[in-house]
């Protein structure tokens, strides 16, 4: 009986020695952070959304160059040698001679303007792309910051479990040496201490890994450590919607789809603009001649273009046909696309609202009472060794499914606001 008292003592002792441990020690370099104060850091510092948006930029520099028009040329030529007066580079006097040609070439069949509205498509595309790695990264955050909070509660009652099964192990392995309990009591400590040893590792890895990523997506020093400041959730339920209206919002709103538009948009410009280069372009040139053969101070006006006689485009006309057709089918494919997530999210959400919350809080808040209180029935023999370890592993199994499970809520109704394009659910 005393041996009971002072198993129970030491790991009651430790245990509330390490509960406040966790609670309220924090390292030096812990960053505390609510959902929308990192996501707005992350927006602003995130090297691969500062990357992306040159891609805009570069596709405006596009539009502009097609507004241009072609720069005139000029050609000048003269006398390096008179062989009559025999002097070298003359212009002057009847023997010297001199010729200016100013060219100009006009596009005809509105080619400037069909190629303008085409880079105009692909810099909306361009915009659209931007939005979809944007909402991607949005959900990828929000996805893991709800993922950490949950590991970083399951740690805190992995390493609760393991301080004080090292006790017990501690004390049970003393009575052990002095034939006071069996050998059979000490393994299935040390067997349930490893399991606790092996869950703890595996959830470490796990939030190093969330850690790392959210470091990279914050732009934080290495040696950052971040807490969730989660809101205390106070019900699940589930929003009531009009799946029609959810596909509509949908295709209307996701950029990725409206980037396909406006990809389909630029290759019918595309095909336009392929078509209207068969139509000749006019190069028009003046003409100053200062000896010519004619008479002396010739000036004159040219037209020149080229005769589509054999080359009509036949392979730039063919291959924009091929492209639109190609992006139209991935126009329509991207709509499905967008409807069979929509449908596959609200589902998933429809599955994780099912839990009364209110319940399994009072749950949770009775396996916690007799948690606090299993070991002093443990040492009143009320309980046995087996039966400790089993309700242990229980307690252990319960936080880490509840804490999950919130965490996985929250993320299928990230899921549904990223299948429709806005957020439905906030």
């Amino acid at each position: 009986m005393n041996f009971l008292k002072q198993i129970a003592l030491c790991v009651l002792f430790f245990g509330a020695i390490n509960v406040y441990a966790v609670g309220n020690v924090t390292p030096p370099d812990t960053l505390h952070f609510s959902l929308q104060d990192a996501e707005k850091i992350m927006l602003e510092k995130n090297l691969d959304l500062i990357a992306n948006h040159y891609n805009i930029d570069i596709a405006h520099a596009q539009v502009i160059a097609a507004k241009l028009w072609d720069n005139p040329g000029l050609n000048y030529s003269q006398n390096i040698w008179n062989p009559g007066t025999r002097i070298p580079f003359t212009i002057r006097g009847a023997d010297g001679e001199v010729a200016v040609q100013l060219d100009q070439v006009f596009k005809t069949a509105g080619k400037r303007h069909r190629l303008v509205e085409y880079n105009k498509a692909n810099e909306k595309s361009a915009g659209y792309a931007y939005y979809d790695l944007l909402r991607n990264l949005k959900y990828q955050f929000r996805s893991d910051f709800y993922q950490l909070d949950a590991l970083l509660k399951t740690q805190k009652v992995y390493d609760t479990e393991l301080e004080k099964s090292t006790i017990l192990e501690k004390a049970l392995s003393e009575a052990y040496s002095k034939n006071d309990v069996a050998l059979k009591d000490v393994v299935t400590i040390q067997s349930t201490k490893f399991q606790l040893q092996t869950d703890l590792t595996n959830n470490l890895s796990q939030i190093n890994d969330l850690e790392a990523e959210m470091r990279y997506m914050l732009q934080l020093q290495p040696s950052s450590v971040i807490i969730p400041d989660m809101p205390v959730i106070n019900k699940i339920e589930l929003p009531v919607v009009v799946m029609d209206s959810l596909y509509n919002q949908a295709i209307e709103n996701r950029p990725d789809v409206q980037s396909n538009e406006q990809q389909v948009t630029a290759s019918n410009w595309y095909l336009k603009y392929n078509k209207s280069l068969i139509a000749p372009d006019l190069d028009v040139s003046v003409i100053y001649d200062k000896a010519s053969a004619s008479y002396a101070g010739y000036t004159g006006f040219g037209i020149g273009l080229p005769l589509p006689l054999w080359n009509f485009n036949q392979g730039g006309i063919k291959q924009a046909k091929a492209t639109l057709k190609q992006n139209e089918v991935q126009l329509d494919a991207s709509k499905l696309k967008a409807i069979g997530e929509v449908n596959k999210a609200y589902e998933k959400l429809v599955q994780l609202s099912h839990l009364d919350l209110d319940v399994q809080i009072k749950n949770n808040h009775s396996f916690d009472q007799l948690m606090s209180g299993i070991y002093d029935i443990f040492q009143k023999k009320e309980m046995s060794l087996r039966d400790l370890v089993i309700f242990m592993d229980t307690y252990k199994q319960q936080a880490n499914n509840f804490n999950n499970y919130i965490a996985n809520y929250y993320t299928a109704r990230e899921n549904l606001n990223m299948a429709v394009g806005k957020d439905v659910i906030k």
